[in-house]
This record gives structure tokens, sequence and C-alpha cells, in this order.
């Protein structure tokens, strides 16, 4: 199965090798289990309530944070071309602000289980933006793990029961899948050639900065207002999801390439389902089970 790494340039003199195939699969396996989680962190700080935050305030803080954590690995920019920054910035832009913005204020009215399913549509916009750049129709090996991917998700959706969500909140989710899946194959080249620590501060800060400003207003009075518990959740969803899930996934997409990682975001509401079971105590259904077999197969089917 081709798995987008045609999309390259070339390495940069004294660049590392890339990860090696385990160790790449290793690093992106552990990026979409910390994403599996993601989704109940953030429903949990701007969700309606009397205790909401506001999501564009609370998005702006997250990736300020996080860009703070990164900043240091601006140092490897050195040598950076012109035409490198522009792609990195844009990458930002489209990956860190297109895909959270949108995300987090959909999650205002859409519930976790939701946007995890919803969530499980980016492989499909991967496929699709890797055939248009490419200009190649998807391989039978990529269709059929693409329905037996999509079969799963929805036998997840038939067994999670009623789901919360209005349409401008699934239409905004959907929007950030879309921009995330555009990121995954516009992003690679450039971590190929310059490194993913690197490629991860400066689109991590750079998506950070519109964020930032547009929820500047509102963030003092949010600081004000936040207690211990939504700190607690702030700091793992920082740590855990915009620093250590970006680095891991962008260092192994990179070396799988983009079209090969993104089946595994299908598992991404495959672990929110273990994970609602686990900390919420939530019972899975029989049909869930198979659901999740299916995901799983879809996935090992599009690694060949």
């Amino acid at each position: 199965m081709d798995g987008g790494q045609n999309i390259s340039w070339a390495k940069s003199p004294g660049q590392s090798a890339p990860a090696s195939p385990r160790t790449a699969f290793t690093l992106t396996l552990l990026a979409v289990l910390a994403w599996g989680f993601s989704p109940i962190g953030t429903r949990e700080m701007v969700g309606f309530g009397d205790s909401a935050l506001p999501p564009v305030a609370f998005t702006g803080l997250r990736y300020a944070l996080a860009g703070l954590i990164l900043a240091p690995g601006l140092w490897r920019t050195r040598g950076w071309s012109g035409a490198d920054w522009r792609l990195g910035i844009l990458c930002g832009l489209i990956g860190v602000t297109g895909f959270n913005l949108p995300a987090t204020i959909g999650q205002q009215t859409v519930s976790a289980g939701l946007t995890g399913l919803l969530d499980a549509t980016e492989p499909l916009m991967i496929v699709a933006f890797t055939a248009a750049i490419l200009r190649r129709a998807p391989s039978r090996w990529t269709f059929g793990a693409m329905f037996l991917g999509l079969a799963g998700i929805a036998l997840l959706a038939r067994g999670s029961g009623p789901t919360l969500g209005d349409p401008r909140g699934i239409f905004l989710i959907l929007l950030g899948a879309m921009l995330w899946g555009l990121y995954c194959v516009l992003v690679t080249p450039l971590i190929n050639k310059r490194g993913a620590l690197p490629v991860t501060a400066v689109t991590v800060l750079a998506g950070a900065v519109p964020m930032v400003i547009v929820g500047a207003p509102q963030i003092p009075a949010m600081l004000a207002q936040m207690h211990a518990l939504q700190w607690e959740v702030t700091s793992a969803l920082v740590i855990g999801t915009s620093v250590g899930a970006m680095l891991c996934w962008n260092a192994g997409s990179a070396a799988l390439g983009a079209q090969r990682a993104g089946w595994f975001l299908y598992l991404i509401p495959l672990v929110s389902l273990i994970g609602g079971a686990f900390l919420l105590g939530e019972p899975i259904k029989p049909v869930e089970i198979f659901g999740g077999a299916l995901i799983l197969f879809s996935v090992a089917l599009s690694q060949k």
C-alpha cells in the first residue's frame, strides 16, 4: 500500500535518519492513544455548563503553553530556507489553528464520544489529499482498509447510543478533521527534510499565535476563574496531547508516510470507548467489540 512517502524532499546534510518502521509504528500508536482521551478532557473544559471555559481563550492558553515548552526546538531551525519557514508556518495555521479552533468550539455542543467518531473521518481526508497531490487513485488495499474501518466506526456509532451534537458543532469538528488531514500530507516532506522536533516547534508556535490573539480578551478573566482540577486537565492536555502526541505523531507519520499513519486515527474512537469503560464504568456492548475488531483489522490491513 502506498504510504504517501513519494511526497518527500531530499534530507538536509547532517539530518538524522528517520525512525525505523518499528519505532515509527510505536510513536504513531502512542500519539493516537493520547489523542483518544483528548475529546474527553476538552469536552470537560469547554462543554456548556456553569464552569465551562471560553473555547477560544482555552485553546489559546493551551497552545501558548505548548509553544513555550517546544520553543527550545527553534534552535534547530538554523539553516532553514525561506521556503521551509513558509511551509512550516502554513502547516501550523492549517493543522494547529485550523484543527483545534473549530474542534474546540464545536465541542461546546458535541459530546466527546461523537467527536471521536467524527475525528475518525481523518484517514479518509488524508487518502483524498494524497491522491489529489500525487494524481493517483488509491490502491485496492487502501479501499479495503477504508471500507473495514468505516464499517467498524459505524458499528461503534450504532452501539454508542444517543450522542449529543448540533449541526453547527458537527460541521466545525468535520472542518477541523479535514484541515488536519491536509496538514498530515503537507507537513510530511518538511519533517523528512528538517526533523520532527524543529518542525513541531514551528508549527505549534505558528498555530498558537492566532488563537492567543483572538482569545486574549477573555484569557485574564478565564485564568482568574480556573480551579485546581481545570489546571490539572489543562496540564494533561498540554503535555500529553499538544506536545507529546504531536512530537510522536510527526516523527512516526513522517517515517511511515501520511497515508499509512493516517489509518491509526481510526483507533481514536476505540481508545475513547475503552477509556470510558475503565474510567467511567461505561459498559461495552457486543456490537462495539465487533466494530473495534474491524477497526484493528483495517489498521493491520492498511500497513501491507
